[in-house]
């Protein structure tokens, strides 16, 4: 009876070592995958950013060359219009 409980234990600690190796793998998949998502959620802000800036210089160029001047005030009343958030 001794070996068949020693056998049984031997059993249940290869199954729990199994069950934590499987659980150790699918956490670090998990956090590779948020550190990837996280990752493409800041180039995807930056490129907004720069798109973003770009639509701002463009209309500042586009008074320019009529030859009106742009004021800070008129900058600042263009983002608030256009919902633009940039942070300085």
């Amino acid at each position: 009876m001794a070996k068949k409980r020693k056998s049984d234990a031997a059993h249940l600690d290869e199954v729990d070592r199994t069950m934590h190796s499987t659980f150790c793998s699918a956490a670090n998949s998990l956090s590779q995958i948020f550190t990837h998502a996280m990752a493409q959620q800041k180039l995807a802000f930056q490129a907004g950013e720069r798109h973003s800036m770009e639509k701002v210089y463009q209309w500042i160029l586009r008074h320019h060359e009529e030859g009106s001047r742009v004021a800070v005030a008129d900058v600042a009343s263009y983002l608030q219009v256009r919902h633009y958030v940039i942070w300085l």
